[in-house]
């Protein structure tokens, strides 16, 4: 998210690529479950785009060794403003029975009829309704622009922690999906834009004056869009094309075209230091908003006008998109990466001494913790950016992108914790003959390891 940026003083030096790389280590063993999702929606946009109804069914695997008898959908925007508000709204479910919702409606059981034993495979299909609030927000109706973000049910993930029954913030991310397949088709006027995750597959007129079109997504952990009349420039980086929509009322031409160009180097910066892009197409959605800077999605970002913002925003596209992680727990894994890689584009942030962690505030808080210290929330960027720039001082910027690289292939399209990170970290200063002092590092930038 790009809310926040960091304040400390940056020590900037142009990134040099290529040097040995780091031995990465391999991830621990973790089964989440469901495995395998497919998600597959018709939606059709009224009040021009702030609701869409239709029907969406998801598709899973039970990858575990013992039978399934229930999972979990996520409504993650429903916390913007609780059950009261029937924001995102299920029925009418079709291969399974609904559960009462919980923690503020972002979370409904669903009983498997029947159980799903080992390596079998099951389809849920429902009635979906979604109504953004009217407001400026990553999830909300405001000035002509709808922005769609985490509306469609999302599959709760089990791991050897158990189901992940998280509370929403709206602070920052709560998210924990594992990668899968979307195919989405929204249905609504030839003039209402709607640039959305992955690629358009199919656009096709009807009789009744709309236009269906269909958007395909492979690898991603969801699905998001926006919709609007909307002005679009577009251009490339390397075999990726990107979009940048923006409404003419709140973005100039002039200011679009600048962003597209920081979008383009930052796409080419980090697929050079982070290992290549790995979808065809990226979307940046800019407007004025003032509630937030920016947001990610997979494939698509919405950012305020500002080369940070997008910067980091796409730089997400790895530190969450290509390499996942658990955001309520581990809200500084992505979101630190992402603040120090947002300077890549324009030289490295290398050098940063310490930093003045607010009272008993933890880099590795989680996001209950921040929500209940919102003030402190900027140790996220800032502090954990200022770590990551002290370890590129330590490492030389060039070997420790060779580190970030090789800690992304370990967890391409995976999930990835804080150990594996830190553990990388330990094992490439050894490598390197880097003087490092494990135990009191951590400590003294206040990450907990195991």
């Amino acid at each position: 998210m790009g809310t926040f940026r960091r304040l400390v003083a940056l020590t900037v030096l142009a990134a040099v690529l290529g040097a040995p790389a780091a031995t990465a280590t391999a991830a621990g063993e973790v089964v989440r479950n469901p495995g395998d999702p497919y998600y597959e929606a018709r939606l059709r946009a009224s009040q021009n785009g702030r609701v869409w109804t239709g029907r969406i069914s998801i598709s899973f695997t039970n990858v575990a060794d013992e039978p399934l008898g229930s999972v979990y959908f996520r409504l993650w925007s429903n916390g913007v403003d609780g059950c009261a508000a029937g924001a995102i709204e299920v029925w009418d479910l079709t291969g399974g029975t609904l559960g009462p919702a919980a923690l503020d409606c972002t979370e409904v059981p669903v009983i498997l009829s029947p159980a799903l034993g080992p390596g079998d495979r099951a389809t849920l299909t429902m009635r979906l309704r979604v109504t953004l609030p009217r407001r400026s927000d990553r999830f909300g109706y405001s000035g002509g622009l709808a922005l769609v973000g985490t509306a469609l049910p999302t599959l709760e993930v089990h791991d050897d922690e158990g189901w992940h029954h998280d509370l929403f913030e709206d602070l920052g991310e709560s998210f924990y999906s594992v990668t899968g397949r979307y195919r989405v088709t929204l249905v609504g006027p030839p003039d209402l834009d709607t640039p959305a995750t992955g690629t358009l597959a199919a656009s096709k007129p009807l009789p009744n004056g709309l236009v269906a079109r269909t958007y395909a997504a492979e690898g991603v952990r969801d699905f998001a869009w926006a919709a609007g009349r909307l002005e679009q420039l577009s251009g490339n980086s390397g075999p990726t094309k990107v979009v940048v929509s923006y409404r003419a009322a709140s973005v100039t031409k002039m200011q679009a075209q600048r962003m597209l160009v920081a979008a383009q180097k930052s796409l080419s910066t980090f697929s050079a230091a982070f290992g290549a892009y790995p979808y065809p197409e990226l979307d940046v959605v800019l407007g004025a908003f003032p509630g937030f800077g920016g947001m990610e999605y997979p494939t698509i970002v919405f950012s305020e006008v500002n080369r940070y913002t997008v910067a980091h925003e796409i730089a997400h596209q790895w530190w969450y998109g290509v390499v996942g992680n658990d955001q309520y727990a581990d809200p500084w894994l992505d979101e630190s990466l992402a603040t120090w890689s947002e300077e890549l584009p324009w030289g490295a942030w290398v050098g940063c001494a310490s930093y003045d962690f607010p009272g008993a505030a933890r880099l590795s808080n989680d996001m209950g913790y921040w929500g209940d210290h919102p003030n402190q929330y900027d140790t996220v960027y800032d502090g954990g950016g200022c770590m990551l720039a002290n370890l590129a001082k330590r490492f030389g910027a060039a070997r420790f992108l060779d580190i970030l690289s090789d800690y992304a292939a370990a967890h391409w399209l995976g999930v990835a914790r804080p150990e594996d990170l830190t553990a990388l970290i330990e094992e490439a200063a050894v490598q390197y003959g880097v003087p490092f002092a494990p135990d009191a590092f951590w400590a003294a930038w206040r990450v907990d390891t195991p």
